[in-house]
């Protein structure tokens, strides 16, 4: 079955007389991967269960073994769990914001120093805009303030 190129979800086999199958495990895709909150990072599965939680999978034992780095979704309904491999999630133990590297998942931090800015925004506002713009590139912020 063919997938979305970036988030993975799979797309409804062509041809079949009952897509409910293939468009409930793309619903079910989108659920676990849509504004990605977890509840924490860990390395394996909670003892307390409940339906939609995510996990991001630290180092994978017990019915997380082999799932390394990957943000884990229980389903309650026949009860087991789902992988996938996100890319950016809020951890809720730690109110932080942390990006799958290829180094794993890192806290998503801010550059110790901001370049400088300079330039006269009277009449160079386009200057000034851009190299601010150029500065934040791939910037992204967390919530500890300094």
């Amino acid at each position: 079955m063919s997938t979305t190129p970036n988030n993975g979800i799979p797309y409804a086999q062509e041809g079949t007389l009952d897509p409910a199958v293939s468009l409930n495990q793309a619903l079910d895709t989108i659920d676990a991967l849509l504004q990605i909150e977890v509840q924490g990072i860990q390395n394996d599965p909670p003892e307390t269960l409940t339906d939609g939680s995510r996990y991001i999978v630290a180092t994978g034992s017990g019915d997380w073994a082999n799932q390394d780095g990957q943000l884990a979704r229980y389903v309650a309904d026949p009860g087991y769990w789902q992988f996938f491999p996100a890319k950016v999630a809020l951890n809720q133990a730690d109110s932080l914001l942390y990006i799958n590297t290829s180094s794993g998942w890192q806290v998503a931090n801010r550059p110790e120093t901001l370049p400088q800015i300079t330039g006269d925004t009277g009449t160079d506002l386009a200057g000034v805009v851009g190299q601010m713009l150029a500065a934040l590139s791939g910037v992204y912020w967390d919530n500890q303030a300094t």
